[in-house]
């Protein structure tokens, strides 16, 4: 080795700068050779085995070579600057990264000659194991005060991004790798803490902490049924079991303490917290009934019948699988001893915020069923501590609606006196909790407490409305709009008579004015506006009747102009329900010029869906219109092709389109239920219940911060990085020069723009 008769400051610039590509395109040819070879390989083609193993081979060289470098700088006795190895990180992480998933595809990759070479192999991965330990030895040990600040940062958020990804590639190949990968990991992220703290994936880091948390845990209890199955523990199983135990108690750790270091930039990791929390719990009898029921998904559909209870001396008559189920459940709740009342509650809550939608009723169910049954004090502890998740839930997801429903149904069940408690717990005339009563049917209240809610949610909610109508009318703004929609159009539904004539007058008089603002474009980009539209529609169906003519025109003008730039699923059924109500008005003949043709274009479209929700709710609505409209020569013109007109024909006459036979019924139920659990699975282990379904809202609402900024220049100053790179590798494409003289015009014209 000639690297001890090279002055440290000038390794950069004499060795790896010089050095390191030219290992890289050696690397890389190589890993092609294997993946090209690999696929001829069989135990009869000894030249090509011999092939295989030469190649695999001189990997193992290269990676030795490269890390007896690396070990050479760490035996220095001077402090090693960044600059003076700037290529030496990025270069080995880039081997190591690829040859982990090299090993970690072998399997695959060489098929049933994997025996042919599995011990060079074996020999890959313990090279690459020692050149990351060596590695990350030297970067513990660098010194960043003398480089260039921005360059740093560069640099260091590159190497824990890169080893980030390494993390995810061997998290199930070894778990002193993993484990000592995350612990560099997390060591760098606080060693550089103030350098580094605005440039780093907060997110991907907390995502994949909380993801190892969850799958370490999970690994725990199997484990622990395993050697409670078997009904021995044998050594190697229990010291199996504390390691698993160990790694799980290390990731809980790093999450926590990464937590409290980055606390100011993980608001937008705030659900993926909550839904791991949600998910680590013990096993009680509770649970378990509700997760076998969970797994009946085909007997819930087909359905399966059995023998109902006896009423009265009557015949038992055959019932469903859930209603077998829930009055089993009620009556084995209505003898349950209250000390039990903590697993009850717990696993109630579980299957209400789980993700079978059948399984989260049947646990509302039962829920009101302990409502009904215990003390008005217990229901009313039951509807607070609800009240409180709500309001403490991060952002819109699926179990926030759920949790909805449950409130709006136990509110039924409280007692007055309770009822006028949690207007004092939570009051309507406060804003911070219109997040709360929007999901409250105000029919649960007596007559005199809900003529007081009525009057202070109006207030409230027109006062959200008005201050921002008055104010810049901002994106970033509109969230509260929102809301106070949602809890108008809740009074709306629910008032009856207590919303006098004023109030609907000033509800209908906000709305009109928000839909003015309203552009189609605008709203096809931009999920909050979506959601400010799905909630005028219903409000403006409610006021049917009293609509403005002008009103109704700009009403059809922008949903006509909105089905053209294909809107999301959810936009689409709101347009059908107000499309609906339709029939029941009357249009003045100087707008029926410019409103029916638009009619009859919405209906046409939406009987034309290839979605079958959709589809299925553009039959239901058109019927409602047809069945009461007086404009009769509008029906025709929405049934514009013999197949749509077939089709509602079919519908209005309630015929089946086909015949199900029941053995191809079962088998569909099986692969239905077979697809739909690997899916949620999946979706459980990787974290995404919840967080998948929180809208893209209200992201995108908000204007850009300097921490946006940074990342985006960030990556193109990387991307460009990566150019400079390949370019000194070889030759360079006939296209890349007009691509960077166009790169170099856009970023003219963005210094244009700040000026």
């Amino acid at each position: 080795m000639f690297l001890p008769h090279i002055n440290l400051s000038e390794l950069e610039q004499t060795f790896f700068s010089k050095v390191l590509p030219k290992a890289i395109q050696l690397f890389d040819d190589l890993l092609y050779e294997l993946s090209s070879q690999a696929k001829g390989l069989t135990n009869q083609n000894t030249e090509l085995c011999k092939a295989v193993r030469n190649v695999l081979q001189t990997m193992v060289q290269l990676l030795e070579t490269l890390t007896g470098c690396v070990r050479h700088i760490c035996t220095l006795q001077e402090p090693v600057p960044l600059e003076s190895i700037r290529s030496l990180p990025s270069s080995i992480l880039y081997v190591i990264k690829n040859t982990f998933m090299h090993c970690k595809d072998s399997e695959l990759l060489y098929s049933g000659c994997l025996h042919l070479i599995s011990d060079l192999l074996q020999s890959l991965f313990k090279e690459t194991y020692s050149l990351q330990k060596q590695l990350m030895e030297l970067l513990d040990m660098i010194s960043v005060e003398s480089a260039s600040a921005e360059d740093s940062i560069v640099d260091m958020v590159s190497v824990i991004h890169t080893v980030l990804e390494i993390c995810s590639v061997i998290s199930n190949m070894d778990h002193a790798l993993h484990a000592n990968t995350w612990k560099f990991i997390i060591k760098q992220s606080l060693k550089h803490h103030s350098m580094l703290q605005s440039h780093l994936k907060h997110t991907e880091i907390l995502s994949g902490l909380c993801k190892d948390t969850l799958f370490s845990f999970h690994s725990c209890l199997q484990l622990a049924e395993q050697m409670k199955l078997s009904g021995t523990q044998e050594n190697t199983d229990y010291k199996l079991f504390q390691r698993t135990v160990k790694l799980c108690r290390f990731f809980a750790n790093s999450l926590v303490h990464y937590i409290k270091e980055f606390i100011p930039f993980l608001s937008d990791s705030c659900c993926r917290l909550h839904q791991l929390y949600l998910q680590i719990y013990r096993l009680s009898l509770f649970s378990a009934l509700f997760l076998g029921f969970q797994q009946c998904s085909g007997e819930l559909s087909l359905p399966v019948c059995l023998p109902g209870v006896m009423d009265d001396g009557q015949a038992q008559v055959p019932v469903t699988v859930y209603h077998h189920l829930c009055v089993h459940l009620c009556a084995f709740i209505a003898s349950t001893p209250s000390s039990h009342f903590p697993q009850l509650e717990r696993a109630l809550l579980d299957a209400v915020l789980g993700s079978s939608m059948i399984t989260s009723l049947l646990a509302m169910d039962s829920w009101c069923f302990l409502a009904r049954y215990g003390t008005a004090e217990l229901c009313a502890h039951h509807v607070f501590v609800i009240a409180h998740l709500i309001k403490s839930c991060p952002g819109e997801c699926y179990q926030l609606s759920v949790l909805g429903v449950l409130l709006r149904r136990m509110l039924f069940l409280m007692a007055p006196d309770h009822q006028v408690e949690f207007t004092q717990k939570f009051p309507p005339k406060e804003a911070e909790n219109l997040p709360l009563w929007q999901h409250i049917s105000l029919k649960a209240l007596t007559p005199d407490l809900r003529k007081q809610v009525v009057h202070q949610l109006c207030a409230v909610g027109l006062s959200q409305c008005r201050q921002w109508l008055s104010g810049r009318c901002t994106l970033g703004e509109l969230p509260p709009v929102n809301v106070a929609l949602s809890a108008l159009l809740t009074v709306c539904n629910s008032a009856g008579d207590t919303l006098e004539a004023g109030l609907q007058a000033a509800v209908l008089g906000a709305a009109s004015q928000l839909w003015a603002l309203l552009k189609g474009k605008q709203v096809s980009s931009q999920p909050c506006l979506q959601q400010t539209l799905c909630l005028l529609l219903p409000l403006l169906e409610f006021f049917i009747q009293r609509l403005d003519p002008q009103l109704i025109t700009q009403v059809f003008a922008m949903q006509a102009s909105l089905l053209e730039l294909d809107p999301p699923d959810h936009v689409r059924l709101a347009a059908l329900d107000l499309l609906s109500s339709m029939g029941k008005l009357f249009m003045p003949q100087e707008i029926q010029g410019q409103v029916i043709p638009k009619l009859s274009y919405l209906f046409a479209s939406l009987l034309a869906d290839k979605t079958w929700l959709i589809y299925q709710h553009a039959l239901e609505a058109f019927t409602q219109f047809a069945e009461v409209t007086r404009h009769e020569d509008v029906v025709p013109q929405c049934l514009n092709s013999e197949e749509i007109k077939n089709k509602v024909v079919c519908f209005l006459a309630k015929a089946r389109q086909g015949e199900e036979t029941a053995e191809a019924r079962a088998e569909r139920m099986k692969q239905e239920k077979a697809i739909c659990s690997a899916h949620l699975l999946k979706m459980k282990v990787d974290g995404e219940w919840g967080s998948a379904l929180e809208p893209l809202a209200k992201r995108a609402c908000h204007s850009p911060c300097e921490e946006q900024y940074k990342s985006a220049i960030d990556a193109a100053e990387s991307a460009l990085e990566a150019v400079k790179l390949l370019l000194q590798k070889g030759p360079s494409p006939a296209w890349l020069t007009v691509k960077l003289e166009a790169l170099q015009t856009a970023v003219a014209s963005l210094r244009n723009t700040l000026r």
